[in-house]
């Protein structure tokens, strides 16, 4: 199918689908993301760590390639994309981790007080630019053992002047912490991630809505989420992946 037709398709059943779904376990179904903490929906506030914390669906094609799937760990994880990250000029903090009486203060996602409380670990990490200009976040989420998600925030002005920054980030997100098979299998036809911030980031000014949203399932056995949000400061990016 032609590109152009397919995007605007894609976003169109997105669209339906999101306005007929509610949040469900984000280790089930895709999660979908608004402004405030609604029953059981996330809440896409950043939360306040440091210094400014903050559907496409698609099955995996088949492929006779070997695919690297990333499994999800807190220290490894971390450690992979602060080392991948560095190398593409974006550095990235030590972890801060936290646990117990604080996760009900550093790491609210959830405005369902089940859904919150099972969140048992959390850890928050801070991007800046070559510049040593601050970006965002990057938080991991689960048990004790291993994150159930990990969220990628990063905002930026009217003009997304850190575009790129936003697609170093989230590709490095993808290939450290889901495979490296994404143009192995181009879901949603296509062929980078940084088309696919391209496609959201055109869906969302030519619909001159508030938070625009798009998702890829089966990638690697994970689920994908990225997300982009009008606020008065500019734009706010979030990615989101779940196993």
């Amino acid at each position: 199918m032609n590109k152009k037709i397919l995007i605007p398709v894609i976003f169109g059943i997105a669209a339906a689908i999101i306005l007929m779904t509610m949040l469900v376990p984000i280790n089930q179904k895709p999660i979908t993301v608004t402004e405030k903490p609604i029953n059981e929906k996330l809440v896409t506030e950043p939360i306040p760590i440091r210094e400014k914390p903050i559907p496409i669906n698609e099955t995996a094609v088949p492929t006779q390639k070997p695919i690297t799937i990333m499994n999800f760990s807190y220290v490894d994880s971390n450690s992979i994309l602060k080392s991948t990250l560095v190398s593409k000029g974006i550095s990235m903090s030590s972890p801060l981790k936290i646990s117990g009486g604080s996760l009900a203060k550093y790491c609210t996602f959830y405005g369902d007080i089940n859904k919150q409380n099972s969140i048992e670990y959390c850890t928050s990490t801070e991007l800046k630019d070559s510049d040593g200009k601050f970006l965002g976040n990057i938080h991991m989420i689960g048990n004790i053992d291993s994150p159930n998600a990990v969220l990628g925030v990063i905002q930026t002005d009217p003009y997304m002047s850190s575009l790129d920054s936003i697609k170093t980030t989230y590709q490095t997100m993808v290939e450290s912490l889901v495979c490296t098979c994404w143009q192995d299998q181009k879901p949603g036809n296509l062929e980078s991630v940084s088309d696919w911030v391209d496609a959201v980031k055109s869906h969302h000014l030519e619909g001159k809505r508030t938070t625009s949203n798009s998702q890829i399932s089966g990638l690697a056995q994970k689920q994908l989420l990225l997300e982009v949000t009008t606020n008065t400061e500019g734009y706010l990016w979030k990615f989101i992946i779940t196993n």
